[in-house]
């Protein structure tokens, strides 16, 4: 491996250079694998938590006009949190707004507008 003088035949170094190089650069893909992966296992966290909004919100829609309180769902994955907007009687629209926060420390908030009788969805926006 050494030559006379005492130094690595360029081959070889040239060789272990390489070697270094496809490892790295299997490294850093591997790293921005595992950052993917994690971002999309956020972002289902963070969907399957509005779900169980909607579905709280629909059990709770003849109370939340009742009440002007915050109600709090904790979950396996976050917290869930339902604040009552506004309540339009004659058409008979309830407007909530629901806080979703992962155990991950991710955050976000959406309006929702249902139909007080049906319970259906009439509006799912950001708010502004």
């Amino acid at each position: 491996m050494k030559s006379e003088k005492g130094f690595i035949y360029p081959h070889v170094l040239a060789t272990i250079l390489l070697f270094l190089l496809i490892l790295g650069s299997m490294s850093i893909g591997l790293q921005k694998e595992l950052k993917s992966t994690e971002l999309t296992i956020s972002f289902y966290k963070k969907q399957q938590l509005f779900r169980i909004g909607v579905s709280e919100a629909a059990s709770k829609l003849n109370r939340i006009c009742d009440q002007q309180k915050k109600a709090h769902v904790d979950t396996e994955e976050g917290r869930v949190t339902l604040k009552q907007i506004g309540c339009d009687q004659k058409k008979k629209l309830v407007c909530i707004l629901i806080k979703v926060k992962t155990k991950d420390g991710l955050a976000d908030e959406r309006e929702l507008v249902m139909d007080w009788k049906t319970g259906e969805i009439i509006k799912w926006t950001f708010p502004e």
